[in-house]
């Protein structure tokens, strides 16, 4: 998976969504209007229990797309990278991790200590990854509302822990693609290469004031609403 032009940093964004998401609003066009204003050049669809939207944009991008999934566990949710096929929600964390792993894929700890996410993973699972070797990267800045505090808790663990962290958006509406990503050495990005080039980058943190992201959100449930009631989009509901 190529990036930008030989040479130039890459910015890396491994933890987003789209319209396939039961709260999100995101388009393929969003993500390419994105690219083109040089907001990102690498992404991650993570779409809740299901990897129909990254799929969706990788093929029409025109730029490196990672196949992700937010999988809903037994234990909170888990995200897998460089997936082939989906993984089925509901099952315990470590299943979870060894089915992403058996894949090829990267296991991706978002938000650990993020108390306003309602799929937060469990302390003890989360421990047992880290025990048992199954987390490849720690999601140290999400781009999510009041989310100092547990951020700056998620990059103190992920460095104690010595795991690999990046920023990562966590977009659900336009306005928040590309707020925090990744700045990381030019080269191939695949699930061997992408923990090195994480270590060697930097985060980039752009997230807009709490006040303004909830702002955002509210207008684009307003919106979601707003289709739903005139036909032109299903309601969704978030999958077990």
């Amino acid at each position: 998976m190529n990036g930008p032009a030989a040479g130039r940093p890459q910015r890396v964004d491994l933890h987003n969504h789209t319209h396939h998401s039961y709260d999100a609003h995101l388009r393929p066009a969003d993500y390419r209007r994105a690219h083109e204003a040089g907001l990102i050049d690498v992404v991650a669809i993570t779409d809740h229990n299901t990897i129909t939207g990254a799929l969706e944009l990788r093929e029409q991008a025109g730029f490196p797309v990672i196949v992700g999934q937010e999988v809903d566990t037994a234990d909170g949710e888990l995200i897998g990278l460089f997936l082939t096929e989906p993984v089925p929600p509901g099952l315990g964390a470590i299943e979870t991790a060894e089915r992403i792993r058996a894949q090829g894929g990267l296991v991706y700890l978002q938000h650990p200590f993020y108390r306003l996410v309602r799929g937060r993973m469990r302390d003890a699972a989360r421990e047992e990854l880290r025990g048992r070797g199954l987390i490849d990267i720690v999601e140290a800045v999400n781009g999510g509302p009041l989310t100092a505090a547990a951020n700056a808790r998620a990059l103190a663990w992920a460095r104690a822990c010595g795991l690999p962290h990046t920023a990562s958006s966590d977009a659900h509406e336009p306005l928040g693609i590309g707020t925090c990503v990744q700045l990381v050495p030019a080269g191939p990005i695949d699930a061997a290469t992408l923990p090195g080039l994480l270590r060697a980058g930097r985060m980039i943190d752009a997230r807009p004031p709490a006040a303004l992201a909830f702002g955002v959100k509210a207008a684009g449930r307003v919106a979601t609403a707003a289709r739903v009631m005139a036909g032109r989009e299903p309601r969704r509901r978030r999958r077990p």
